[in-house]
């Protein structure tokens, strides 16, 4: 594995790197600490700014992360340096937009990327025609909205991804990366947790005044786990029925995985197969959450696992939407 900036590979100076993404954050990140001596005139030293490049490669020579220094920590007592890089998509997920963007969901990632300076690679091909009005919207949002649509006519999901250092892509979430972490081979450690905590299988949907005009529930998980309504107040320009299914919740599981060494197709926005019988984990599961350690040359990925894949939807705004 290599770091560079400014062309210059520092690996050797570094002395641990963490590597991770959220699927509710997006944009990836890289922090790394990097020595320092100033009592030795012979010591290698770097110089790196804000805003400076920084390239990490996999130990197969091929760029798995790319962005720009936003911070920098530094603290006369330490031995070392700490920098953060995130990469192209903290400007998406930062900057604002102000346009009512028509066209298919891939046009309008392209026209939002267009706005930002910022290149695009693959975009998830859809066909849905969309009018999206974004006024001090985040391109974030300007992208999900868009995507939302489609991923409701489709039934697919959707998540914006930076690849290939700088090119924003949008690919099909929970597909699979290719990664196994199987209790035999690589997996050190996971977790399972399920809870009835948040549970609620009955929503009553009320009018203005009120009154229940209908309800939705789970009869299955009623039966099963006991009774816990919610009441849903109608809006105007809503689908109720649509946001009462959203609210039923039955059992709510989690889990974990830890694996050594590191797998770089490990990474939120994808799915793995994990294989561990200790905790009963077998198939096919969703990265939320991903974190790379490097360290002393050896290295480790933590995983945050869903048993569902989930889209980061975001609604076209009822007040904001044209005839």
């Amino acid at each position: 594995m290599e770091l560079l900036t400014g062309g210059k590979d520092i690996s050797q100076l570094v002395e641990k790197i963490t590597w991770s993404g959220d699927t509710k954050q997006v944009a990836r990140k890289v922090s790394f600490t990097i020595a320092k001596n100033k009592k030795d005139p012979d010591f290698p030293k770097v110089t790196i700014n804000e805003g400076d490049e920084i390239i990490m490669k996999n130990d197969s020579g091929e760029n798995v992360f790319g962005g720009i220094i936003f911070d920098i920590d530094k603290t006369s007592s330490s031995k070392v340096e700490t920098y953060l890089a995130f990469d192209l998509m903290f400007y998406v997920n930062n900057s604002d937009v102000n346009k009512i963007f028509n066209g298919t969901p891939e046009s309008i990632t392209a026209e939002v990327a267009a706005e930002l300076g910022i290149t695009c690679g693959e975009l998830a091909i859809t066909g849905v025609q969309v009018s999206a009005p974004c006024f001090g919207k985040k391109a974030y949002e300007a992208i999900m909205m868009a995507y939302t649509v489609a991923a409701r006519q489709n039934g697919t999901k959707y998540i914006p991804l930076m690849k290939n250092i700088n090119q924003l892509c949008v690919v099909e979430k929970g597909i699979l990366c290719g990664a196994i972490v199987t209790g035999d081979y690589n997996l050190v450690d996971s977790t399972f947790k399920s809870t009835l905590q948040n549970l609620v299988n009955r929503v009553l949907i009320t009018d203005g005044n009120g009154n229940v005009v209908k309800t939705v529930e789970d009869a299955e998980s009623i039966q099963k786990y006991g009774l816990v309504q919610k009441v849903l107040k109608q809006n105007d320009g809503a689908d109720a029925t649509q946001e009462a299914t959203k609210a039923l919740v039955t059992v709510e599981c989690s889990a974990t995985a830890t694996g050594v060494p590191n797998d770089f197709r490990a990474v939120s926005g994808y799915s793995i197969i994990v294989a561990d019988p200790d905790t009963g984990l077998y198939g096919q599961f969703y990265i939320e959450s991903d974190t790379h350690t490097f360290s002393c040359g050896k290295s480790q990925m933590d995983l945050t696992l869903s048993f569902e894949n989930l889209m980061d939807e975001k609604e076209i705004e009822s007040t904001e939407k044209t005839g």
